[in-house]
């Protein structure tokens, strides 16, 4: 079944859950920072299979990329934003460092070069709210 992209943008916006979370990563101020890989691609299944949008039960898998920020420092934002929304399963990642758990991978140069290189097409997939409060996919490997 092929969606057209506006389509599932709305089913984003008419998600409560999802758009709370949206709007907590855009507070964080990270740079370059989206809901990536299974937080989106299992939405998009959800809606596909007519099931409830966002499950609370899918880990929030919030990507930013910032050289700035160390792995430590990174440990410790996720460390509150569990301490402070503990209904969500938060996982965040400054891919400045991830290509170091994936043998044989250069450097990434943003957060959208680490998703376009992620192993699995349907997990390479990011939603982010700008400051003008649309939304913004990023899907580099979708037909």
């Amino acid at each position: 079944m092929k969606i057209a992209e506006q389509d599932i943008l709305n089913q984003f916006t008419a998600d409560k859950d999802l758009m709370t979370i949206l709007t907590m990563i855009r507070s964080l101020q990270l740079k370059d920072s989206w809901l990536a890989a299974g937080s989106v691609r299992n939405f998009i299944w959800n809606y596909l299979s007519n099931q409830l949008g966002f499950d609370k039960e899918t880990d929030v898998d919030v990507i930013f990329f910032d050289p700035a920020i160390s792995y430590e420092e990174t440990l410790k934002i996720e460390t509150k934003l569990k301490e402070n929304y503990p209904n969500y399963n938060w996982e965040l990642k400054n891919q400045v460092y991830m290509h170091i758990h994936n043998p044989n991978t250069e450097p990434y140069r943003d957060s959208r070069d680490a998703m376009s290189k992620y192993p699995e097409r349907c997990t390479a997939i990011g939603l982010r709210l700008l400051d003008n409060d649309q939304l913004e996919l990023f899907a580099p490997l979708m037909v």
